[in-house]
């Protein structure tokens, strides 16, 4: 973790509990199962449930069409990802895409409300703060 102002010291953990898979010719692969170059770095970015906001499928499939828009408009080729939560059945779609620093992927993922984004790069998982000084990293 870096700097401080973690609201709640734990929601990091929980974030980095995420188990993202990645669309691979049709197919969602969970990060384990993917060949990703060590140089490759790569933004996982939701638009649903912003905050502690859980406004329904039908917002959640919006807030999703508008952050695609939003990535193609950055020059990215968005993939679809889902981000679940290895202890309940909760997933969220998401885009994976290259191309983009931490903090223009964070400011994206601010602009739509979310608390943080992850990063995928050397073989980790990181989960980085949109709005604050903090990130997380394990090896996936």
């Amino acid at each position: 973790m870096r700097g401080s102002g973690v609201s709640h010291p734990d929601i990091g953990a929980v974030y980095l509990a995420t188990v993202i898979s990645i669309d691979q010719g049709g197919q969602l692969q969970p990060l384990s199962m993917l060949e990703i170059s060590r140089s490759d770095t790569i933004h996982i970015i939701t638009g649903w449930n912003p905050g502690d906001a859980r406004p329904g499928d039908e917002a959640n499939t919006e807030a999703d069409r508008r952050l695609h828009a939003v990535l193609v408009s950055e020059g990215c080729v968005p993939v679809r990802a889902i981000g679940s939560d290895p202890a309940s059945d909760h997933a969220e779609l998401s885009w994976a895409v290259t191309g983009l620093s931490d903090s223009r992927a964070c400011a994206i993922g601010a602009d739509f409300g979310q608390v943080a984004i992850f990063r995928v790069s050397d073989g980790h998982q990181t989960v980085i703060a949109c709005s604050g000084e903090w990130e997380l990293s394990r090896p996936f």
